[in-house]
């Protein structure tokens, strides 16, 4: 009775919902970008994040230091996410165009989670790749 009880109730639940929460918890963020044409240093940063109802919010060194990023946006059922990055630069050898430390940093990752991973691209002129794991 009980394990039709368990059916029961897990067909009443959307499939999108599941998926949503298997990915709430725990994740680490493997950020890569590549060196640029006009000779700016690629950089690879390791960071946490969360997902909670849904949401991700990862976050590179306390906001507010140099280099620190936050990296956020909803995950949709399907596992598709576009995620904002805020936050401000490093040293100018790393940075696109030369740009002074402390420069603020805003891009757009397109993202796909499935399961226990997930990987993203950043959008626009700089090419840099992401790859999801969770962690708990």
């Amino acid at each position: 009775m009980r394990t039709v009880l368990m059916a029961m109730v897990g067909a009443c639940v959307p499939w999108g919902t599941l998926h949503a929460q298997s990915l709430e918890g725990q994740w680490a963020v493997l950020q890569v970008c590549e060196a640029t044409q006009e000779g700016a240093r690629g950089y690879t940063w390791r960071y946490s994040a969360r997902v909670t109802d849904g949401h991700f919010v990862g976050q590179f060194r306390e906001k507010g230091q140099s280099p620190s990023m936050t990296l956020e946006g909803r995950i949709k059922a399907d596992g598709t996410a576009s995620l904002s990055a805020r936050g401000i630069s490093g040293s100018a050898e790393f940075n696109q165009k030369f740009a002074t430390t402390a420069t603020p940093i805003s891009f757009e990752v397109i993202a796909k989670f499935t399961g226990t991973t997930g990987t993203g691209e950043r959008v626009g002129s700089r090419a840099c790749k992401f790859t999801f794991t969770k962690s708990g």
